[in-house]
């Protein structure tokens, strides 16, 4: 029997590997630099990242899911003596994304993106909104 063995969210080891090797990698610290902080956190009913903006417009950040991958992008509004570049990240995760139910929330300059571990629901797209709150 050639099983090929796939990581299950319940499995704790498996999600605490993956989270070691996330908060270890200096590529990641690299991109914190560059680009904007992200962090993991997990809670008993949820997996949150969070994603720290300073002089972005809440509505200039975009969210979208692919599979297994939850990509948070930010595309500066310019003004007219302004050259920025568009900030991107893409958080690999254990787990498919397809059908979590997943909110993402905005406030004092924090992006909140939760991502429910039990259930699911029927999103149309890959794309999630952003709720802006003071």
């Amino acid at each position: 029997m050639d099983k090929k063995k796939r990581s299950k969210p319940s499995d704790l080891s498996c999600i605490e590997d993956w989270m070691n090797q996330f908060f270890t990698d200096p590529f990641s610290a690299l991109l914190d630099y560059h680009s904007f902080r992200v962090d993991l956190f997990e809670t008993s009913d949820e997996y949150i990242v969070e994603a720290e903006f300073t002089n972005i417009n809440p509505e200039d950040i975009k969210i979208v899911t692919n599979q297994e991958t939850l990509i948070i992008s930010a595309h500066p509004s310019l003004s007219a003596n302004e050259d920025k570049d568009q900030l991107e990240r893409s958080i690999l995760l254990p787990f498919s994304l397809e059908k979590k139910m997943i909110e993402a929330f905005f406030s004092n300059d924090i992006l909140e993106v939760k991502i429910c571990k039990e259930g699911s629901c029927a999103r149309n797209g890959c794309h999630i909104p952003v709720q802006f709150t003071n």
